[in-house]
């Protein structure tokens, strides 16, 4: 069972031949320097690519076929055993006939990267644990206490945020946003040009400045 665009395969009625499609792990980009005379290469890592791969639906109720075909079509939250992930339904759809079963081929495609389903903000003190398979990049929630300026140190990256007239500020790590109720703050911080991010595992957070609550949602990321 899986849901797209907050509609779940059960209440669509159609059953994907092989759900092991959803799955697998993506490969990284990189950009490979061969230089003379020297042994082997040199590779710069570049990220992540997405996943795509045909997947057949079998269609339970064929009066639905025109619902699927719109469900299915798109950009959209995808969530499978209690993760979600952003996916992608571009191609165009052939149906088949198998007997009395309707079958039709679509071209799945997903980001490399699943989060949990249920990701809440949790208070982190000295340590945050990503307790996923590949680094993340989270969304820090930072609650001002009794310092309008705040330095902090996580996982080796230190930057300063300066409270104005706000109570809080949320540092989106992955979008490399700073906001407070969907205002931008980016001018209030000081840091070096990356964000940081959580490997797997520990995480040091250092207040060298300040003590502010901070809170983490996006912590834990699957590959």
């Amino acid at each position: 069972m899986f849901v797209f665009k907050g509609i779940s395969s059960i209440d669509m009625e159609v059953i994907i031949e092989e759900e092991s499609h959803f799955l697998g792990k993506a490969s990284q980009r990189y950009l490979q320097t061969d230089i003379e005379g020297r042994n082997g290469a040199l590779f710069e890592e570049q990220g992540y690519t997405t996943i795509e791969r045909p997947i057949k639906v079998q269609i339970l109720n064929p009066e639905k076929y025109n619902k699927i075909l719109a469900w299915l079509d798109g950009a959209g939250i995808f969530e499978y055993k209690n993760r979600i992930t952003k996916a992608m339904f571009y191609s165009e759809v052939t149906p088949e006939r198998s007997a009395s079963i309707h079958i039709a081929e679509f071209n799945f495609i997903r980001n490399p990267f699943w989060t949990k389903k249920r990701d809440e903000f949790v208070q982190v003190g000295s340590i945050v644990i990503n307790e996923g398979t590949i680094y993340s990049q989270p969304i820090i929630r930072i609650e001002k206490t009794d310092v309008d300026k705040v330095d902090l140190t996580i996982n080796g990256v230190r930057f300063l945020y300066e409270f104005k007239n706000e109570d809080y500020v949320e540092i989106d790590c992955e979008e490399q946003t700073v906001e407070y109720e969907g205002l931008n703050r980016n001018r209030q911080i000081e840091m070096d040009y990356k964000f940081p991010k959580l490997n797997v595992g520990e995480n040091e957070i250092i207040r060298n400045t300040g003590n502010p609550k901070i809170m983490m949602r996006r912590k834990d990321r699957w590959l």
